[in-house]
């Protein structure tokens, strides 16, 4: 299977099942049928492919000023399209859809870093050179200071 392919599908798979989860927590956000749960994270996965970058393109001089806080609100908007549009999906409130959208990004978000799905990875070495100027943190970090070794963190994005 191809490579977007497979990210597609994980796309739609994390959508659903943190779609689910929203609707357990929230009481005014719920389906009513598995369909609309199925037909919502097929349309919510295309509108996260196609449209969210467009809209954020657009919406970038906002989320610049408003420092981010724009973008919560664009997704809440989403949300409520998406319950206007199919059957036995309704949404309470637009804090609510807001507040569904926060949730459901963040239980995406923990889906893809589960499965490895996300674009970024760290990498930890450890170098035997210490460098001279350090600082003294008190006793009970000596022992850890007296082992000269040092951590470099780098953090590559994935192609």
């Amino acid at each position: 299977m191809s490579s977007k392919l497979m990210t597609n599908l994980t796309n739609f798979f994390a959508t659903g099942v943190a779609l689910w989860i929203t609707s357990s927590l929230f009481d005014g956000f719920s389906f009513e049928t598995i369909e609309s749960l199925v037909l919502c994270s097929i349309l919510l996965t295309l509108i996260n492919i196609f449209v969210k970058p467009i809209v954020f393109l657009l919406a970038l001089p906002l989320a610049i000023f408003t420092l981010g806080l724009i973008i919560p609100i664009i997704n809440g908007a989403f949300l409520l399209l998406l319950a206007e549009m199919i059957p036995n999906f309704t949404i309470s409130s637009f804090y609510l859809a807001i507040f569904a959208a926060l949730l459901t990004s963040l239980v995406s978000t923990l889906i893809f870093l589960a499965l490895g799905r996300n674009k970024s990875s760290i990498y930890f070495k450890t170098n035997s050179k210490f460098s001279e100027g350090r600082q003294n943190f008190g006793s009970r970090y000596t022992s850890e200071l007296n082992d000269k070794k040092t951590i470099d963190v780098e953090v590559k994005e994935k192609k």
